[in-house]
């Protein structure tokens, strides 16, 4: 008895002074003032403010002249027309680079509505982006009509049968018709249509990117390749997708092969005219094929994948990588307009004696500091000279684990916030000039669009599961969960082990997240989130 209680102490003792000493040093460690300004780091937001945004009749008691930013389609489209033109003028849209394109976002969050900014992304980050990140010199002059919105497109990737809770799948098909010389794109089945394409139902939008599995024949006589009956006969399924740039409309009329659903009428978004795709043995021209990273013989119909390039679908999906960060962006620059909305309410009034109210607004002043600085200093890291030969999709592929950990913490967190603070500020958060339903909408589309935020947590948990990453004892419900799937779940059922225990991955995941954005060594105080004074 003895030696197991000599043993016993021999083993905690260190624990709880580890524990002691790690808790002192993380609660008395010095923490410096941060200080985050709405504005974003090129400090030019003014100039992009709508141009009646001074002269329409204000509305009164609210903070931001009285100015409700519209939602119908056509005059959100002329903002954006006059948006990129003040880009184009300032020379902020020569590079469409991950960093650059998120510094936009933040400029657009804060001086214009959630319905522009989401158009925006979709035009330059999705489809412009995609273009030029997939594609050669061949589809160069359609980037460039892109960029100065001469020519419009959407981005179809998610089927009625693969959205943004079920990962990275894809049923529509292409393959080769050598007799007409085309690339046939063809919808096999009803769950394989193209659901939810932003602005897919808007008769402006003549281009698509179009996400489908390659099909051929079977060159490398692989009994286990799946087949499929096309109009050429049967095919076999290759592993890779490939992105096809295809025009669905001519001057807004759908053309043949084509069926387009627009969706019902949105509560939010209400410029976006989500809507489904259908093809019918729709036939493209070979040299649409996005072929940066693959390339079509078209003597044979085979798709040639470099070797380096595996699963091609993953690469073709980088711009969902950035779209993550784009989201992120917005995300916080909502959630830090509706507290400066707040909190000049409740400090300018009585509500400011209740100590339930102003907890929370510390609490969230902090967390926004937290998001912001983590944020930032990350993004830098794609902040790149012209003069250096960077390869962006390698830096994004090599920083995939952050950005899964930002997608799955920032927009949640601030879609929290935000609902926070629409409590606190009471039932003038209905109005439209506050904008706080409108940023509430924002931070809940910011959590499912691009990747479920519930998904990429899974995924971040998967990954430090699978590089042991940080694996400790603050950690401990990961260490937890991964003996206990390593000890008691065979290989073959461990993923749908984990599937089936959401709750838990998603306690590990928050836990992590908590420890990684709360120990940064930064505290906040009452003007952290600094507004900047609008320039007329």
């Amino acid at each position: 008895m003895d030696t197991f209680t000599q043993l016993l102490s021999f083993i905690t003792l260190p624990l709880v002074l580890y524990f002691v000493i790690t808790t002192l040093v993380r609660r008395y460690r010095p923490k410096r003032l941060y200080v985050c300004s709405l504005d974003s780091q090129s400090n030019a937001y003014a100039s992009l403010l709508p141009v009646d945004f001074y002269t329409k009749p204000q509305q009164p008691g609210n903070n931001d002249g009285g100015y409700v930013y519209p939602s119908d389609t056509t005059t959100v489209l002329e903002q954006l027309r006059m948006v990129v033109a003040t880009l184009h003028a300032q020379r902020a849209l020569t590079s469409l680079d991950p960093y650059n394109l998120i510094d936009l976002h933040e400029r657009l969050a804060y001086t214009n509505s959630n319905d522009l900014v989401n158009w925006f992304t979709v035009q330059f980050n999705l489809f412009t982006g995609s273009i030029s990140a997939l594609g050669t010199d061949t589809h160069a002059a359609l980037v460039q009509d892109a960029r100065e919105l001469k020519k419009l497109g959407c981005f179809a990737l998610t089927e009625k049968n693969a959205g943004v809770l079920s990962g990275l799948l894809c049923d529509t098909i292409a393959y080769y018709n050598q007799d007409a010389e085309k690339i046939m794109i063809h919808t096999p089945t009803d769950d394989a249509k193209k659901c939810w394409i932003s602005y897919a139902g808007n008769n402006d939008i003549e281009y698509a990117v179009v996400f489908a599995k390659w099909a051929q024949t079977n060159v490398s006589n692989d009994s286990k390749q799946v087949s499929v009956n096309t109009s050429i006969g049967k095919l076999f399924l290759t592993p890779h997708v490939v992105a096809i740039v295809v025009k669905i409309r001519n001057n807004g009329a759908v053309l043949p092969g084509v069926r387009i659903e627009e969706c019902y009428t949105r509560s939010d978004f209400r410029s976006n005219s989500f809507g489904s795709l259908t093809f019918t043995e729709f036939s493209t021209e070979p040299e649409n094929l996005l072929n940066r990273y693959c390339s079509l013989d078209t003597k044979t119909g085979t798709l040639q994948v470099d070797d380096c390039y595996p699963k091609l679908f993953f690469k073709l999906s980088n711009r969902l990588l950035v779209g993550r960060l784009c989201l992120s962006a917005t995300a916080i620059v909502c959630a830090k307009m509706v507290l400066q909305l707040v909190r000049k309410k409740v400090y300018n009034s009585k509500r400011s004696q209740f100590s339930y109210i102003t907890d929370h607004l510390q609490l969230m002043q902090q967390q926004i500091c937290e998001m912001d600085y983590y944020f930032h200093r990350f993004i830098k890291r794609f902040k790149i000279d012209p003069s250096t030969s960077v390869d962006i999709e390698e830096l994004l592929e090599r920083h995939i684990d952050e950005i899964l950990l930002i997608k799955a913490y920032i927009p949640p967190l601030c879609r929290n916030i935000v609902a926070k603070c629409r409590e606190l500020f009471g039932a003038e958060s209905l109005l439209a000039h506050t904008r706080m339903a409108e940023s509430h909408a924002s931070c809940y589309a910011s959590c499912l669009a691009e990747g479920d935020s519930v998904v990429m947590a899974h995924a971040f948990v998967g990954q430090c599961m699978r590089k042991y990453k940080h694996m400790s004892l603050r950690n401990w419900r990961l260490l937890w969960l991964m003996m206990k799937i390593l000890s008691t779940v065979p290989a073959h059922k461990r993923i749908s082990y984990i599937n089936a225990h959401q709750t838990e991955v998603m306690a590990v995941f928050q836990q992590i997240a908590e420890g990684i954005f709360q120990n940064q060594g930064i505290r906040s105080d009452l003007h952290s989130v600094v507004v900047p004074t609008a320039i007329h």
